[in-house]
């Protein structure tokens, strides 16, 4: 009998010390529970401390149809707090017992039926591994609490979807990190190591007050093919005092697909929430990166976040926020300033040459200031590229973005309104920066660039490539091409500030270049400075400025000329002025050495004047007509037979109108301006 009491105890000891625990039941207590090893693992020594799975199929807890182990949980026998450190839970261990009776997930189902408040739930214990479970209906499915719990990792769970990761059974929280708690993973790089973190009632990742965590390679908000959605509310939040967490990184396997979400994909909320890094992901889209899984917002900074990088300058690190029904992203409120936005691809796929729709493909509102854009393909959106929106939210930057093309810069790819629009209050904001931190703003099917109202002012525009937009480069509103008033001294959008005059355009075959000269009609045109585009002419007959070349500064009068290199005899030309404010033009008319680049197909001689006009308008012609006049998108506003009668332009809004005069044998069109 001593020999044997000698042996059991020598077994004893060997069991302890080898800091195996093995569950062996889905009971909720009791020898061989996950419950029981747990409670040991806290109080054992000797840690490291693994808990490993081995459930004979005649458990009553196995569903043979399923190939599932299912532990099933209520208030009175949830389980313990994990209080000791070095402990890992591995219910992948189960494959290796069992085989893999579950090929879509884990094979161990911790099931907390709607009503208990915690599956697992780590306290001020560090180096703890959650691995290979599903965990449905807990109200938080994992958490993670206290400045001593470091160094945690989560991986290979389904948290909040059912064990084949096709179908919601949602946590209200999935997991949640908290309370100075950090250093944790979630996730991993292999393909096995994925969280599919779906179907939560409120927010799928939640680190709130917590630092120094890195999450890759989860799907949140998606199924587990990443191919349809299975929606939280928010997808992944950082909130209050979150800073220098790593969000997915630049190499493809640490991409998290961030889709589906009813909500936000991924919010940012709180002034101390900053110094965190998102970078190679996917937000609304599948994991193909080519067709849409919306959240209503892919990316919102909020409520003073600051500091946060989007993206990166390195190849790999931009994200996708494309396919979200609101804004890709969405930069809002007070105090919420200096994001910085890199090289992502927002309202494209992955290659960057087909659509995949945000509604806007950035909004920036609510008194938020000072964020830098910079190297991003903004295109294919169904309505604006960019919006700088709102009294108050000011001094932003827009450099080297691709706003209308594809990823080449040549090709369209078109944001179904404006590229750029500052509306209701947005001011000292800078568009591109002559010579080489210019935006390409091209093919948009609205302008290139507006300024809505008299309220935004000071929005600088200087050194972009701007062409082939539905409507003009550069809008002033109201819509269509401005007149310039004597002396400048009206008011309006960036102060109506008045474009130059070019005067004279000169070829000067000797030494290949050619002289332009003009004026601008402006208080203190010496403080301001002119900037000469090579021009595509428009229907407007104002130009698009499509090529940077030079910029100068007017005399004391408003007198201004330059030299140009390397242009062709037959180009067109035309400016913008900026002045000391940093108030930027509309740009000027078009023109070559020959002709300006006004519309007309003349086939007799015809005069329309005054031009511009005030109340009525007079054309001089022997001939009698049809005359139709048209606005500056080519709308008609007025039509009727002429036969020398002066015509009633009165109701017609300031702006630029073509008027088209027709006989039996000829037509006409001229432009003129409604004062």
């Amino acid at each position: 009998m001593k020999i044997i009491f000698s042996i059991l105890l020598s077994l004893a000891v060997f069991q302890i010390m080898a800091n195996t625990y093995t569950v062996t039941n889905t009971n909720t207590s009791g020898a061989g529970s996950l419950y029981d090893a747990i409670n040991t693992a806290n109080f054992a020594p000797g840690a490291p401390h693994t808990i490993i799975f081995n459930i004979p199929t005649s458990d009553g807890g196995y569903n043979a149809t399923e190939g599932i182990w299912v532990i099933n949980f209520t208030p009175a026998t949830k389980l313990p707090y994990i209080l000791g450190s070095n402990i890992s839970i591995d219910g992948s261990t189960q494959t290796s017992f069992a085989g893999d009776l579950n090929p879509y997930g884990p094979e161990i189902v911790l099931d907390g039926g709607g009503n208990t408040d915690f599956c697992f739930f780590i306290m001020s214990a560090s180096n703890i591994d959650i691995i290979g479970f599903n965990i449905r209906e807990f109200t938080y499915g994992i958490q993670i609490s206290g400045s001593t719990s470091q160094n945690c990792v989560i991986q290979e769970n389904y948290i909040g979807t059912d064990h084949t990761g096709s179908d919601t059974l949602g946590c209200y929280i999935g997991i949640e990190i908290l309370n100075s708690a950090s250093y944790t993973q979630i996730g991993g790089t292999a393909i096995s190591e994925r969280n599919i973190i779906s179907g939560n009632e409120h927010i799928g990742l939640r680190l709130l007050n917590s630092s120094h965590n890195t999450v890759i390679n989860n799907y949140i908000g998606t199924d587990r093919t990443g191919t349809f959605a299975l929606r939280n509310y928010d997808g992944l939040s950082l909130e209050a005092y979150t800073q220098y967490n790593q969000i997915g990184g630049d190499d493809p396997s640490e991409r998290n697909i961030i889709s589906g979400n009813v909500a936000y994909g991924l919010p940012l909320i709180g002034a101390d929430t900053k110094y965190n890094i998102i970078q190679g992901n996917y937000i609304g889209c599948d994991a193909s990166g080519t067709l849409a899984i919306p959240n209503t917002y892919g990316i919102l900074f909020d409520d003073g976040s600051n500091h946060n990088t989007v993206g990166g300058k390195n190849t790999g690190e931009g994200n996708i926020l494309s396919g979200n029904s609101g804004y890709g992203l969405f930069i809002y409120n007070n105090g919420t300033t200096e994001n910085y936005i890199f090289g992502n691809k927002i309202g494209t796929d992955y290659t960057g040459t087909q659509a995949v729709a945000n509604g806007n493909g950035v909004v920036i509102d609510g008194i938020a200031t000072n964020h830098l854009l910079d190297s991003n393909l903004i295109s294919g959106n169904l309505q604006h590229g960019i919006v700088i929106h709102i009294t108050g939210t000011d001094k932003h930057k827009i450099t080297r973005n691709l706003i209308g093309t594809d990823i080449t810069g040549n090709n369209p790819l078109p944001n179904g309104g404006d590229g750029v629009r500052v509306a209701e209050g947005g001011r000292d904001n800078i568009i591109g920066i002559a010579p080489d931190s210019g935006n390409v703003i091209a093919y948009n099917e609205g302008n290139g660039i507006t300024i809505l109202t008299s309220a935004d002012l000071r929005n600088s525009i200087s050194g972009n490539f701007i062409y082939s937009n539905d409507m003009l480069g550069i809008d002033l509103y109201p819509q269509g091409s401005t007149p310039n008033d004597a002396g400048d001294i009206d008011n309006g959008p960036n102060m109506g500030m008045n474009f130059p005059e070019i005067d004279t355009i000169i070829w000067q075959s000797g030494p290949s270049s050619m002289l332009i000269s003009g004026s601008l009609d402006t208080p203190y045109p010496d403080s301001c400075k002119i900037e000469i585009y090579k021009a595509q002419p428009d229907i407007s007959g104002y130009g698009e400025g499509m090529e940077y070349l030079s910029t100068i500064i007017p005399d004391g009068a408003g007198n201004w000329a330059d030299v140009l290199n390397g242009l062709n005899e037959t180009d067109f030309l035309c400016a913008l002025a900026t002045d000391q404010d940093g108030n930027s033009s509309e740009f000027s008319i078009a023109r070559s050495q020959f002709e300006f680049a006004a519309i007309e197909e003349n086939e007799s001689e015809i005069r329309v004047y005054p031009n511009p006009c005030m109340d009525f308008l007079r054309i001089e012609s022997e001939l009698v007509g049809t005359v139709i006049i048209s606005d500056i998108n080519g709308c008609i506003v007025k039509e009727m037979h002429w036969v020398g009668q002066k015509i009633d332009v009165s109701n017609l809004s300031t702006g630029t109108y073509f008027i088209e005069f027709q006989t039996e044998n000829t037509r006409s069109i001229i432009m003129f301006n409604k004062l």
